[in-house]
């Protein structure tokens, strides 16, 4: 529960900077679309890098010691960000915030190989996105009513003060694994029951030899290019220009146009949760990958065909909501991976994983904006930038391309049954030599 806490800040940082992105643009004149999506894919250029270091740091010094450093590195960067008076203070702040941040889910991957059972892992995964999103929650109409009353400012001074009780919090209460305080391991509690196949082999390997494998696995590669796509794209909207088309197109208030990107995290956390418990119980993972990227297809293709990009006020509920689910696929990425990767490279595998959604996000928001300005039409008010709606479409036209590709990745993805089949697939590649040979 600590490090599911902890990770609420990862979720308010990501969708943050879109309810403060007017604000944002006046106080530091910020004047085109391209130069905000820079300032806010940096939070995802940041987390991608970090993942695989991540993942080694946790199968090196363990999750309790990385995440309660990290989380004081994260507090220090939300005070740098709430007081910067120039864009360097800014982007050094926002670094140090995500340098921290991006450890966290990493950190809960690995305490879930420790502490759950292997058929366990997608539901667990499923229910840490509904305690995390309650950041999007945060960072959506909660956050909007606090940047009108207080200022963005002391806005983000709140979150960093809650960043650095939580790395405290971690730290007392955090264990690596069961034999830390005397409980029986997972694999003897695996094996105490019969489940062999989800036991961990006793054979470790090094760091280096772990990078190595998952990297040369093929079946590694296509979770990860849907998880780009997908991502890349529902942050495009729900993190930066959800919030300036809601206000330029709808003419809605700030609090209003929050709203739906508030339902946007709804559907996250209710699709989550689902799409996690679904999968354990069915045993399939491909499948509801596929059957979830394309509803999220059908629900992107509805906004851009509606009434010319401007579907009514009424049907935006549904749509926001749709979103949310439609992205809950991406809670199986992290499992899809690790189940076709050595037990020993769990951190690592997961580290890869969990960094494809925010390299898809960090290349989508700039290139969304860099559409945006392309059909820009020297409308501004107040110093922003106001984009018509043929401008909005076009970006909207974009990310449906991005969907389809990751719509085929998916059909690509390796069916593991909720099983780690690493061992089955070696087992079997060494049999095919041996044939070879004789």
């Amino acid at each position: 529960m600590p490090l599911a806490l902890a990770f609420m800040t990862a979720y308010f940082h990501r969708t943050a900077t879109g309810v403060m992105a007017d604000s944002l643009m006046r106080e530091f004149s910020i004047t085109a679309a391209s130069e905000l999506g820079i300032l806010s894919s940096l939070y995802f250029y940041v987390y991608a890098a970090m993942q695989m270091p991540a993942g080694i740091l946790m199968d090196s010094c363990g999750p309790r010691r990385t995440v309660s450093v990290a989380l004081l590195v994260a507090g220090a960067g939300s005070i740098i960000f709430g007081l910067a008076q120039t864009m360097t203070g800014i982007y050094f702040g926002r670094i140090l915030v995500t340098m921290g941040v991006s450890v966290i889910y990493v950190a809960i991957v690995k305490i879930y190989v420790e502490w759950f059972r292997l058929r366990e892992f997608a539901t667990m995964s499923g229910i840490i996105v509904i305690v995390a999103n309650a950041g999007s929650l945060l960072s959506a109409t909660p956050l909007a009513f606090a940047v009108e009353a207080i200022g963005w400012r002391f806005s983000y001074l709140a979150i960093a003060a809650y960043t650095l009780s939580m790395g405290a919090l971690c730290w007392l209460l955090v264990r690596d694994k069961p034999t830390d305080v005397g409980l029986p391991s997972i694999t003897e509690v695996e094996n105490r029951e019969g489940n062999q196949s989800a036991a961990a082999p006793s054979a470790s390997v090094g760091v280096g030899e772990s990078v190595i494998q998952v990297l040369k696995n093929p079946d590694t590669w296509w979770p990860f290019l849907v998880g780009c796509s997908v991502y890349g794209v529902f942050m495009s909207f729900m993190g930066i220009w959800g919030v300036p088309y809601f206000m330029q197109i709808y003419g809605l208030s700030r609090v209003e146009a929050s709203q739906y990107i508030m339902l946007m995290a709804v559907g996250n956390m209710i699709g989550g949760s689902v799409i996690g418990f679904s999968s354990d119980k069915v045993g399939l993972r491909q499948k509801p990958y596929t059957l979830i990227t394309l509803f999220f297809l059908c629900m992107w293709l509805v906004l851009i065909c509606w009434n010319g990009g401007k579907p009514p006020l009424s049907l935006l509920y549904i749509i926001s909501l749709g979103f949310g689910i439609g992205t809950s696929g991406i809670t199986l990425g992290v499992a899809c991976t690790k189940e076709v990767n050595a037990p020993q490279a769990a951190g690592v595998a997961a580290g890869l994983a969990n960094s494809a959604p925010f390299v898809g996000a960090a290349l989508m928001q700039p290139a969304f904006g860099w559409v945006l300005d392309r059909y820009w039409q020297g409308v501004t008010d107040n110093g922003v930038r106001i984009y018509p709606i043929e401008a909005f479409q076009s970006a909207f036209w974009f990310c449906a391309v991005i969907l389809v590709l990751g719509l085929f990745c998916s059909l690509k993805i390796r069916e593991t049954n909720c099983c780690n089949i690493w061992a089955e697939e070696q087992l079997s590649k060494k049999q095919e030599t041996q044939l070879h040979h004789t």
